[in-house]
């Protein structure tokens, strides 16, 4: 046709924007259907983006990549307890409403095929509701999912930071929980940066801007190999 212009397709990728409700957090009752137990929790994302955690009332702190997540759901699509115990603890007796309303089913694993789920029961429906749609928008954000350099190097230390011992601090030992492969390389990178290494039980002081640096420069000099065992 004359006078036609080839078709031009342009895809904008949108940065990562954690909504102010996911950084304060949310009260779920966390629920797990082969061991019948259920945690009161509070569930939070990272202001980066990069972890969904939860903290049990004993300050414990578990957390999740938000990139191998691949589903989020609510409503009829999640995972509702069948167990009379399970039902029994998360009150479902009493409840107002539909049950699976409140439900938030977390679905990860490395591929579509090896899945587990984390399931949570939100005290109000739009609360489960707005979690749902924003963990598979932030899941499924494609800037997110091909990161470079400097925001690897953040997101290993925000993983360190997210948790810390009972004093607030961060153990040494998750540094080289993180870098399993090669413990020796590890050590010499520590101690290139002036960083307690090699001793279990030496912690460091969590947030700091200097150990914030040192880390990362810790964890560069790694994933470039400068050291070399």
């Amino acid at each position: 046709m004359a006078g036609a212009q080839p078709g031009v397709h342009a895809l904008q990728l949108k940065p990562v924007s954690v909504p102010e409700s996911l950084k304060k957090g949310s009260r779920f009752m966390k629920w797990d259907e082969d061991s019948s137990t259920v945690t009161p929790v509070t569930l939070r994302v990272d202001p980066q983006g990069y972890f969904l955690y939860w903290t049990d009332q004993n300050k414990e702190t578990d957390l999740l990549d938000i990139t191998h997540i691949k589903d989020a759901r609510t409503g009829k699509c999640t995972k509702t307890p069948k167990e009379a115990k399970l039902r029994e603890l998360l009150d479902v007796g009493n409840l107002v409403g539909r049950i699976e309303n409140k439900m938030l089913t977390v679905v990860t694993g490395p591929d579509m095929v090896n899945i587990t789920y984390l399931n949570f029961m939100a005290f109000q429906e739009e609360v489960a509701k707005e979690w749902a749609e924003e963990l598979f928008s932030l899941a499924s954000n494609l800037l997110a999912q091909n990161m470079n350099r400097e925001p690897s190097l953040e997101k290993a230390y925000t993983r360190l930071k997210l948790q810390p011992n009972q004093e607030g601090r961060i153990p040494v030992k998750n540094i080289f929980r993180m870098f399993t492969a090669d413990r020796k390389r590890v050590d010499t990178a520590l101690e290139s940066c002036n960083l307690p290494s090699g001793r279990v039980g030496i912690c460091l002081a969590n947030h700091s801007n200097f150990l914030e640096h040192q880390v990362l420069r810790c964890c560069f000099c790694w994933m470039i190999g400068v050291f070399k065992s």
